[in-house]
């Protein structure tokens, strides 16, 4: 009998040596970069389109690498009328990711009519809320609901419980199309203060996001940081947002270094008021491949062609896979997952529509050949090919 039982002990350890062995390969490589560290932006737009579409996008985000997804909320979509909540398009986002266990940044912006402030007429789409408190009072809507201790969760035992963690605070309020109140610092240090408190009072583990910081006609990212320390919001902000938008035409290397410099400088301004520890996330990271789909001029400056596109992706993430430790780099989201290839718009920013990963054509999406560039890095930084599962390797 014992002899029969170290034998089945052997057999055992044999079997589970054996295992591991053959899960090696699925699970490759270690890790270079945290979880999340690879994102890109799904706009509003693309989150309304039919489950079963959003449902296949997220299924190929997670097999393409992507970790983290920045949704853009509306404010105005959920919360139309005061007090009135509209969840399904959320709930349907929310349990999309959460099905593909890809974590979500949700940046809300865009305050409701009832909700906005004064408004000035030539940046009316930049309309800040009216009062910190009724913007504070939506944020503490969804952290209730999509949250650690979220009704969504209870409601829906069947998905996965991957709750919101990570608020981002409007968007390129250095820009008065975006926030038209000026100067900004002040009014939206009050709304991110009001934010701060209710998220961490009702999820202790959350993370506040201030930003995203975007240069502005001479107005510099790090001068814009610097103004957000003056206006007092050192304690109401865990990690800052920073869209590092340059390019240098006929020089991948100057591109990505420019880059870096912003970044760099932007960390300076955090060490200066005693906040070197505090990560630095990349909200939006994109070179537009419009040159010669949009006319000279509508141009922004950081066009390129195709080829242009796929070899500064290439190169900035591993340039930033490398000094990430240093600048306290934690994530970087690809501008965008989807966008129409097209120059069909009156608006300014139309190079824009040449960014995605996917082309989108209604409710069609097809995957670009920049696509195959971004899931080769993150298979490689990653570790691993992944599966429709954003945690698991294929």
């Amino acid at each position: 009998m014992i002899a029969l039982r170290r034998f089945s002990l052997l057999f055992a350890l044999a079997a589970l040596v054996a295992a591991t062995v053959a899960a090696t390969p699925a699970q490759a490589a270690k890790r270079k970069v945290p979880f999340g560290f690879f994102g890109t932006v799904l706009q509003p737009d693309t989150a309304a389109v039919p489950a079963p579409v959003l449902e296949g996008q997220m299924n190929l985000m997670a097999r393409s690498g992507v970790e983290s997804v920045r949704a853009i909320i509306p404010w105005s979509t959920v919360e139309a009328s005061p007090g009135v909540y509209n969840w399904e398009r959320m709930d349907r986002l929310v349990a999309t990711a959460a099905n593909h266990r890809l974590a979500l940044l949700a940046n809300v912006l865009d305050a409701p009519a009832w909700a906005q402030g004064r408004k000035v007429p030539r940046y009316a789409s930049g309309t800040p809320p009216k009062s910190a408190a009724v913007y504070a009072g939506f944020i503490r809507q969804l952290v209730l609901r999509y949250g650690p201790r979220g009704t969504f969760w209870t409601q829906n035992p069947s998905v996965p419980k991957v709750p919101i963690r990570q608020w981002q605070i409007w968007n390129e309020q250095m820009a008065p199309w975006f926030w038209s109140t000026r100067p900004w610092g002040k009014s939206y240090t009050n709304v991110l203060k009001a934010a701060y408190k209710v998220i961490h009072k009702a999820d202790h583990g959350a993370t506040v996001v201030a930003g995203s910081f975007v240069a502005v006609a001479g107005y510099t990212q790090w001068r814009g940081v610097s103004d957000l320390y003056r206006a007092g919001a050192k304690r109401y902000f865990d990690e800052i947002a920073v869209h590092p938008f340059t390019n240098v035409p006929n020089s991948v290397k100057y591109s990505i270094d420019q880059m870096i410099e912003i970044v760099r400088r932007v960390r300076v301004q955090m060490r200066k008021h005693g906040d070197g520890h505090k990560p630095i996330i990349l909200t939006e990271l994109t070179w537009p491949a419009a040159v010669g789909k949009v006319p000279k001029s509508r141009l922004l400056g950081l066009e390129t062609t195709p080829r242009g596109q796929i070899a500064r992706l290439k190169a900035a993430y591993r340039k930033l896979a490398v000094v990430r430790r240093q600048l306290r780099i934690t994530q970087a989201y690809w501008f965008s997952w989807a966008t129409q290839y097209d120059a069909k718009s009156n608006l300014s920013d139309v190079s824009y529509r040449f960014a995605g990963l996917t082309r989108r054509r209604g409710n069609v999406f097809s995957p670009m050949p920049i696509l195959r560039t971004y899931t080769s890095l993150a298979g490689k930084y990653e570790g691993c090919r992944k599966s429709a599962n954003a945690r698991r390797c294929r």
